[in-house]
């Protein structure tokens, strides 16, 4: 009776022949990877998808963050440093993230921004909507007595005083305004060399043109006025949130300041690798610094 082949002759490993060993050595040498500089630097970062600090792509969508440009970042650093040897290629990994996160420090920093902006900034501007109008409500009616003053004008070559008066009670500040552009309209006439045509004049009609224009200006001045005075309340209502406020702000700083520090010494210590590869001497104080 024919013995059965028991399981450890049954899986035991046939010894390779001289000829096939020979032929598997050959064969491996026409593969060499990659001949090309940029074949050899693709093939070079191939382990950077698998490097220590890289997040995986779960974390990216989590931020909503694009893991290209993570990518991206890490391979025009790879390209800047071209480190050679792990340690190297970490420090330089470690860099990109440093980098990384102070993107990740100004998104934040946006982020408050934009709430504060949208949360405070509407709320003081609903605040000021009241204080514009008043204001608005006031310059109207000056504005509709200006146009008195300039029919008068028209008709009697002056303004009464009776007019003036209710005028500079509205707004006395109107008054001082009268009295600029009227300077303001006499220097615009000697600049553009009309002033010995303006002296033939006779007093009345000077005086009449230089009314008119003061008066104009004046009123174009209060039409613009409520204009200026709600961009100025909304870049006031703006600007007071430009930055976070103190508490998130000094959190913030801190932040950054740890990854500054962190990019610092991943900078130093692979300068350091790199000239210690190099054969170039090491500063005593690059070495103070990578020890701190």
């Amino acid at each position: 009776m024919a013995t059965q082949p028991n399981d450890e002759n049954q899986f035991e490993k046939r010894p390779v022949s001289t000829r096939k060993v020979h032929a598997n050595r050959q064969n491996a040498l026409k593969s060499t990877g990659p001949t090309t500089a940029r074949g050899k630097a693709y093939s070079q970062r191939n382990a950077i998808k698998h490097g220590l600090f890289v997040s995986p792509l779960t974390d990216f969508r989590a931020l909503d963050e694009n893991p290209q440009e993570y990518e991206d970042l890490l391979n025009g650093l790879w390209d800047q440093y071209q480190p050679v040897g792990k340690a190297e290629q970490v420090e330089v990994e470690h860099i990109a993230l440093c980098y990384w996160r102070l993107k990740r420090a100004w998104r934040h920093e946006n982020a408050m921004n934009l709430v504060a902006r949208r949360d405070f900034v509407r709320k003081e501007l609903a605040e000021q909507k009241e204080y514009c109008e008043e204001r608005d409500k006031e310059e109207k009616a000056v504005i509709v007595q200006l146009q008195s003053a300039k029919k008068e004008i028209e008709d009697t070559g002056e303004i009464s005083q009776e007019l003036k008066q209710r005028i500079f009670a509205l707004m006395p500040e109107v008054e001082q305004v009268l009295v600029a552009f009227d300077k303001y309209a006499q220097e615009r006439i000697e600049e553009q060399g009309l002033m010995k045509r303006f002296q033939k004049l006779s007093p009345q009609t000077r005086s009449e043109i230089l009314a008119m224009s003061a008066v104009s200006n004046t009123i174009g001045g209060l039409e613009q006025l409520s204009t200026y005075r709600w961009t100025n309340v909304t870049e006031i209502a703006i600007g007071q949130h430009a930055i976070p406020n103190r508490e998130a702000l000094e959190r913030l700083l801190r932040y950054e300041t740890t990854i500054e520090r962190s990019l610092g010494r991943a900078q130093d210590r692979l300068e350091r690798l790199q000239r210690c590869r190099l054969g170039e001497r090491v500063s005593p104080s690059l070495s103070l610094r990578l020890t701190q």
